[in-house]
């Protein structure tokens, strides 16, 4: 059985879309489906940061693009 997730994307502007997942997926499966690379964003959900590794516990998730340089 699939659910869907919201997902906001922040990385300078804002992106929204809606994908369907597996019920067993995780954060990592989610940012595999959208071609991201794990290394450069934080998960969010209800504004906390979440291991990636976690089941999907939400329907609603924010994907936090994180910018470094000096």
């Amino acid at each position: 059985m699939n659910k869907k997730v919201h997902i906001t994307i922040q990385a300078g502007e804002f992106s929204e879309q809606t994908v369907e997942m597996a019920e067993t997926a995780t954060y990592e499966d989610l940012l595999d489906k959208l071609d991201i690379n794990q290394e450069t964003v934080l998960v969010l959900n209800g504004g906390n940061a979440v291991p990636l590794d976690g089941i999907i516990g939400s329907d609603r998730i924010t994907i936090l693009k994180v910018v470094t340089g000096g």
